[in-house]
């Protein structure tokens, strides 16, 4: 149901929608840890953030490379 709405026209598209939905993803996880970490400075919430940015940083090295691999393709 809600991964039908992420399908694009083609192949590329839908890369680059599930590329933006981790890039969101990862900083509701990079928010979370930064907030949790307030409570602790320990353990998981420092984790979470650092998982949450990774995500946000590998997807959005990932759009870049689906952009240019768009870019690239039309030609």
């Amino acid at each position: 149901m809600f991964f039908s709405k992420l399908k694009g026209k083609d192949k590329i598209e839908t890369i680059e929608n599930y590329c933006i939905l981790f890039i969101f993803l990862g900083g509701i996880m990079l928010s979370l840890g930064i907030g949790f970490t307030v409570i602790s400075t320990k353990g998981i919430p420092v984790i979470l953030a650092m998982l949450g940015a990774v995500v946000s940083f590998l997807s959005t090295v990932a759009l870049v490379f689906t952009w240019v691999a768009k870019d690239f393709s039309e030609k």
